[in-house]
């Protein structure tokens, strides 16, 4: 049986991408190593003092971008259900113009060990959308690479004198030669074909197109929202928001809420407000 893997065109402070997450983690979660989940960086902000058209001084138009998006990430967050905080939001500075950074550092995070890079990313996502942490500084990138379990010495190497950039600009190639020109976008590919399709996606459109590329092989796994398999998705990826449990599990809003104090009660999960979202960890004497 021939696996299909999703490439995702991304960028880990676009909106968008973040509100991916849940999809993405589901078909992690219900494909397991039938379906893989690779990322090619694009480069959301070359310059941010350049991306509106704004007539100011330089700082003043820096100010004014991160005002807008402050609010277009509320915006989204509220349609996509992943949480975002804005309070004391200065993502783009005239010292930090780019998010190239954090791209670069994605392909450190690779090039040193690509099992831990995915969970670089989420950091380095979670630091920028939850934690109100401008993820472009060299000090935040290294701090997040060794919560990922990297060497800060050896992540460093690789961000300044490695192959990073370089691998870098060839994922901006890709998105190029591909005709990507948004994020997130998406490649769905067996090893005869691939399928192109652009902007934020529903795991339905996920289960279509793996079906249709699989000849109807490979399917999701069945799994209804118990307790216990909400609790193996806990152990699973240790946090979650609750759209993620929602999108896995196939929930509404409500369903979602009562399940989460049900195992809050139960001591099994702990949580704590994030934006216009909660944190579900696994409670102390779960995780032990």
């Amino acid at each position: 049986m021939k696996k299909i893997t999703i490439y995702q065109f991304t960028d880990p402070v676009c909106i968008w991408c973040w509100g991916n997450v849940p999809v993405l983690k589901a078909i992690d979660f219900l494909y397991g190593d039938k379906v893989g989940v690779e990322y090619i960086m694009g480069g959301l902000v070359e310059d941010i003092s350049t991306l509106y058209d704004i007539q100011a001084s330089p700082s003043e138009r820096i100010r004014q971008a991160n005002a807008i998006i402050a609010r277009n990430w509320i915006a989204a967050s509220a349609r996509h259900g992943m949480p975002v905080v804005t309070d004391n939001f200065e993502l783009f500075t005239e010292r930090y113009p780019s998010s190239f950074p954090q791209n670069i550092a994605y392909q450190a995070a690779k090039l040193i060990d690509a099992g831990r890079a995915k969970r670089f990313l989420h950091l380095v996502r979670e630091a920028t959308f939850t934690k109100s942490r401008r993820t472009s500084q060299i000090d935040v990138l290294i701090d997040l690479a060794v919560q990922a379990g990297y060497d800060a010495a050896t992540f460093l190497d690789e961000y300044t004198t490695g192959h990073a950039q370089s691998a870098f600009a060839h994922d901006r190639m890709v998105c190029r030669r591909n005709g990507i020109t948004g994020f997130p976008s998406y490649i769905v590919r067996n090893e005869d074909t691939s399928i192109i399709i652009g902007g934020y996606q529903n795991l339905g459109t996920f289960h279509t197109l793996i079906s249709r590329l699989s000849a109807g092989k490979i399917k999701p796994r069945r799994i209804g929202p118990s307790r216990s398999n909400v609790m193996e998705f806990m152990h699973t990826y240790k946090t979650a928001y609750p759209v993620e449990l929602e999108v896995a599990f196939s929930l509404e809003r409500h369903q979602t809420n009562i399940l989460i104090d049900e195992l809050i009660a139960a001591k099994k999960i702990d949580s704590e407000a994030v934006g216009n979202s909660r944190r579900l960890y696994l409670h102390r004497a779960t995780h032990s």
